[in-house]
This record gives C-alpha cells, structure tokens and sequence, in this order.
C-alpha cells in the first residue's frame, strides 16, 4: 500500500437516481477515486424500505479509518491506499490496522443475500 493524502470527499447524484460517494485521494502527485457509483450506490428502491444505506456505510468506513469526526475533516487526512490496476481499491489507517475495501464489505453483503434486492454492480 502506499501513502497518500486526500484531496476531496465527494457525495453525489449518479443518474438522477442513486446517491453514491468518492474520495479523492492524491499518490506519489497521481489522483485516485476511492469509492463512487461503480463500487456502490444507495436508492436501488427510491430510499425505501429495503435499502442498503451503503452511503451511510462508506461514510462510516472512511471517517472510521480516517480517525476524524465529520465528513468536512477527511480533506488532507493521510491514508494508506491499495492501488490495482490504476484503481483506489482500499484505505488504511497509516498507524493502526483498520483497513476498508468497500467491494470487498459491500460484495460480502450482496452475496450473502443481506440486501434482499438484487443490485447491479456499475450503473452505466
């Protein structure tokens, strides 16, 4: 993993539908979307009752490994980030073990069948 910073936290309508979320994270002067509609998004229902709030899970995750308190404070917060085909798949905390791999968490939840809905995976 390597050490980067983050740039921006962003929260996001993805086809006048969804809601889904990205980090912004800076490695080694390259930028990276950690997170966003490809990996997860919430409102498959509208909102309803049945929804996975994977927003709300993201949210968590981040500000959970990120040791901050508000989505406002994870700008310049340091990070570890797994890299895999030129793609943010994973943060860590730079001292700690907490990591999140959010196709990882939010995959082990769909095919667990926790969801109760069937979901695509990329919203085109």
């Amino acid at each position: 993993m390597e050490t980067g910073a983050i740039k921006a936290a962003h929260i996001y309508s993805c086809g006048n539908m969804f809601l889904t979320a990205a980090l912004e994270i800076n490695v080694k002067g390259v930028n990276f979307f950690f997170g966003g509609h490809e990996i997860f998004h919430t409102g498959a229902r509208g909102g309803r009752t049945g929804d996975v709030p994977y927003l709300g899970k993201f949210v968590f995750r981040c500000l959970e490994v990120c040791g901050v308190q508000a989505w406002s404070q994870l700008k310049n917060c340091k990070v570890l980030v797994k890299i895999v085909n030129r793609h943010a798949v994973a943060i860590g905390q730079l001292r700690g073990n907490k990591i999140f791999n959010p196709a990882e968490e939010f995959g082990a939840a769909r095919n667990n069948g926790k969801e109760g809905i069937d979901m695509p995976d990329i919203i085109g």
